[in-house]
């Protein structure tokens, strides 16, 4: 009775309408467009019992939000860490110092030195800033061009001492967002756009802007 059944409930299908399905079904698909390509894994480092190295991942890394794109340093070279294009030091593939990026970066901090300490035997603001890890860089869309946002930090104060950047590699200019000292910083002076867009990438803590429980002693190695 079943088979009986199911063999009523069967309409035999016209022959155009045969054609037809079978034509659709040997059309391929276009498959999913990717959103992100990201590069091998970074290396986990046992920072307890291995001495620290610029590059190393740290579990407070800044790592921006919402982006836009996120290519590989293959597709494109300013895609890889913000201490590799200023300084050199490589932790993938294909990083290399970019001496535009460096240009723009020195002239940045030379408005960062209202953040540093009066102290000769403090490292300097840049150093500082390029003793810890990053992430790698992503190009965001701002006003029809494309600024490649970037992290760097100093070594083991990641959350109290940073810079969260965006880079225009036309203009070769550089703007800025400073965390030293319990205090922030816009440095090459970003337009309302550009602050919003660092904002929203790095969000800021408020707690981290309490001057009065501001500990100087944390900014004072790398």
């Amino acid at each position: 009775m079943v088979l009986v059944g199911a063999l009523l409930g069967c309409k035999p299908v016209p022959a155009g309408d045969a054609q037809d399905t079978a034509t659709a079904a040997a059309v391929p698909q276009p498959a999913a467009q990717a959103t992100a390509n990201t590069g091998p894994a970074a290396e986990v480092v046992d920072t307890e019992s291995a001495p620290y190295e610029e590059g190393d991942p740290e579990g407070d890394a800044p790592t921006p939000a919402a982006f836009d794109y996120e290519p590989s340093c293959e597709e494109a070279p300013l895609a890889t860490h913000f201490f590799t294009l200023v300084g050199g030091n490589t932790v993938d593939n294909c990083g290399r110092a970019d001496a535009k990026v460096t240009a723009a970066f020195d002239e940045l901090m030379k408005e960062a030195a209202q953040g540093d300490i009066a102290d000769p035997d403090v490292p300097s603001q840049r150093e500082r800033l390029l003793s810890g890890p990053s992430a790698p860089g992503v190009p965001k869309t701002l006003g029809g061009e494309t600024w490649w946002f970037y992290t760097a930090c100093q070594a083991h104060q990641c959350g109290t001492h940073q810079l969260a950047v965006l880079y225009q590699p036309e203009q070769a200019r550089m703007v800025g967002r400073l965390l030293s000292r319990c205090q922030a910083w816009w440095l090459g002076d970003p337009s309302a756009e550009q602050r919003a867009l660092i904002d929203d990438t790095r969000p800021l803590d408020a707690a981290l802007l309490d001057t009065s429980a501001c500990d100087e002693s944390m900014y004072e190695g790398s």
